[in-house]
């Protein structure tokens, strides 16, 4: 691996550790400022399939299909107090891993996957969830910033065992 492509893999592996940290962290206005206004924020439904058939996601059904606007209604929703489903805050731990550089245009588009698991516990309950999955980010740079353009979340398990999704990926 060259010094430049280890240089590119390090600045975006930053990016998504302080994404990680400010979810974990409830700064949902710091979570939006990464965002681009062109967003396409996703995660299909998972599906078992025979074999070795993929893909092995639904290419129709989404558990969310986000665009900009609809992130950040639930941004602005999570601040009130008419977010049942995160009151009190869910304590998330995320763990972001296998960072890889897919696609790579300087001051451009960027292309990265990564592993992503996250550890989440709510309120004195016992129970806690465990969520792990792969995601295919698009990165677009404006205004002297990478912003995150697209994000595609394939969960690893077909049935989350969870009792909602009012957290982001």
């Amino acid at each position: 691996m060259s010094i430049e492509k280890m240089l590119i893999t390090y600045e975006f592996e930053q990016w998504l550790y302080r994404e990680a940290k400010l979810l974990d962290d409830i700064d949902f206005d710091g979570w939006f400022g990464l965002i681009h206004p062109d967003i396409q924020y996703q995660m299909p439904v998972r599906v078992n399939k025979e074999g070795i058939e993929r893909p092995d996601y639904s290419t129709d059904m989404y558990a969310f299909l986000d665009d900009y606007e609809l992130l950040k209604m639930r941004v602005d929703r999570l601040k009130t107090d008419y977010a049942w489903a995160e009151l009190p805050p869910s304590r998330t731990r995320r763990v972001v891993s296998n960072v890889r550089v897919d696609e790579f245009v300087a001051e451009e588009k960027a292309v990265v996957s990564s592993y992503l698991f996250i550890y989440r516990s709510r309120s004195n309950d016992i129970h806690h969830d465990l969520i792990s999955g792969e995601r295919k980010d698009e990165f677009t740079y404006l205004n002297g910033e990478w912003k995150l353009s697209n994000r595609f979340f394939v969960v690893d398990q077909t049935t989350l065992n969870t009792r909602n999704l009012a957290i982001f990926v």
